[in-house]
Order: structure tokens, then sequence, then C-alpha cells
């Protein structure tokens, strides 16, 4: 099933590819392929995802993830989402903001998750693609976890 252009990477897994609009997205060796290209920071073990990439927030969010090591989602969307790494660096902070409808992204939260696939959902568009988690990803998910100022 697609989902306001996402997929779910369980359905992925359990069906080897899905196809919509264009994109198709297929599951070999433990990794996500969209059109042929593997998806980055993504790796699909028994029924987890290991996912390695850039949630983009405020500082201010930035410091309390860190503190707390939790990411909640915001109150208004049940997604917390994390973007492939390095594919929206250099990018304005209002570029960002708008692909992923942030209300902030002048900080990068790099981590490292391991959360069951059953949460995670697929985007891609304009060649990037982004992890939608549904719920909160709690401590003993996060795996590494660090902060950055985005420079402008």
């Amino acid at each position: 099933m697609q989902y306001g252009g996402y997929f779910r990477l369980k359905e992925i897994v359990e069906q080897g590819s899905m196809e919509s609009k264009k994109i198709l997205c297929e599951y070999k060796n433990n990794q996500i392929y969209v059109n042929g290209k593997v998806l980055q920071g993504l790796a699909v073990i028994d029924n987890y995802a290991q996912i390695t990439g850039i949630h983009y927030t405020s500082w201010e969010n930035a410091t309390q993830i860190r503190s707390m090591q939790r990411i909640e989602p915001s109150l208004d969307d049940p997604f917390v989402y994390v973007s492939e790494p390095g594919k929206m660096k250099n990018w304005p902070e209002e570029q960002i903001k708008k692909e992923l409808g942030a209300g902030s992204a002048n900080t990068e939260v790099k981590l490292t998750i391991i959360v069951p696939i059953n949460r995670v959902w697929i985007k891609v568009s304009r060649n990037v693609a982004h992890y939608a988690l549904s719920g909160i990803i709690h401590e003993d998910e996060i795996k590494r976890l660090e902060i950055q100022r985005i420079k402008a």
C-alpha cells in the first residue's frame, strides 16, 4: 500500500517490490533499491531497519533530543522524518523545510537507529529519499546521535 506518496517498508520487504508513479522500490540483499539505485543509510536485518541519516529540526529541539535521547513527532504529525545522509547538504533551510514539511531546519541531528520495519515508510521525491518513522524513537532504538548547526 502507498500512502501520500510513501511506501511501507514492511510491504516492500514482504512483496519484493512495489511500484507507483514511475517509482519502483525493490528489496534485495537486505537493501532497498529505488529505480535501480540503492537507498543510502538503510539496511534491513530480519524484521528491523537500521537507518543512518539526518533529522532536521531547530537547535532548541536538537539539544533536547540529545539530552533526552529520544525523538518525538510533533502533535499534528505522527511521524519523525529522517533523510538519506548527505542528500540535502548545502540546501538552503527554506528548501529543506519545504521538502520535509518541517517548521525549522537549522540543525542536523545525525543518527543511527534500529526500529521494527513495520514503523518505517519511505518517500522518494526529487531524487531524495526520506524515511518516516511512526511514533516516538526511544533511547534503546538510538545507536548513535550527534547534533550540528547548519552554517547559514
